[in-house]
């Protein structure tokens, strides 16, 4: 069963999680194990929503749980690594200029076919996000496309707090807003599900 048609077989009824929240708790997992109380804090979600996400999961082999919480199993492992490899970090901002809502995460995106900036704004909104902004490194500046050149002549406060990710030439930068954690980890969790979709 591919990637794509296991998280769809996790969503398949109506709930409060994605297939992004689905992803974005492989990537928590790949650090140990975690709790549903800390997948709860971590992704936004409520008890139940993690209770039937961790009980798909687990049916599908990515998972296997015990008292001290879930970790991934070989098959969740390998999921793992394949998103490490192309984002090799993410982590809640706080922005000024780049803010497209109440709360943000941040991605670096390394080694993924070029992105069109407005498609990725327009599908955060379409997965429940507020917004999104794409930013790429280019010889050492952050290039908004359709904005600026270098994200250093628009807000410096900005440009300082992203340069402390871990970036390397030609990797992009993907922020996406939302209401508060739950829709903006939902939104950028589907994000990143999407475009790791068009790298196989």
């Amino acid at each position: 069963m591919s990637l794509r048609k296991l998280l769809q077989e996790c969503v398949k009824h109506p709930k409060d999680y994605t297939p992004g929240h689905i992803l974005l708790t492989i990537l928590h997992a790949g650090d140990g194990s975690v709790s549903r109380a800390r997948l709860q804090k971590l992704l936004g979600l409520g008890e139940g929503s993690v209770k039937s996400m961790v009980k798909c999961m687990k049916k599908h082999g990515l998972i296997s749980t015990s008292a001290s919480g879930s970790r991934l199993t070989g098959r969740g492992i390998g999921v793992f690594k394949r998103v490490r490899l192309h984002v090799p970090e993410l982590r809640k901002t706080v922005l000024d200029y780049l803010s497209v809502g109440r709360v943000n995460y941040t991605a670096v995106l390394r080694n993924m076919e070029p992105l069109d900036a407005l498609k990725i704004r327009d599908m955060a909104v379409r997965l429940g996000g507020s917004g999104a902004v794409l930013l790429s490194l280019k010889e050492g500046g952050l290039k908004i496309p359709y904005v600026a050149e270098d994200l250093r002549s628009v807000s410096a406060k900005d440009y300082e707090e992203l340069s402390k990710m871990s970036l390397k030439e030609k990797d992009s930068i993907l922020i996406v807003g939302g209401d508060d954690d739950r829709s903006a980890l939902g939104a950028m969790g589907s994000i990143i599900l999407e475009l790791l979709m068009r790298q196989a």
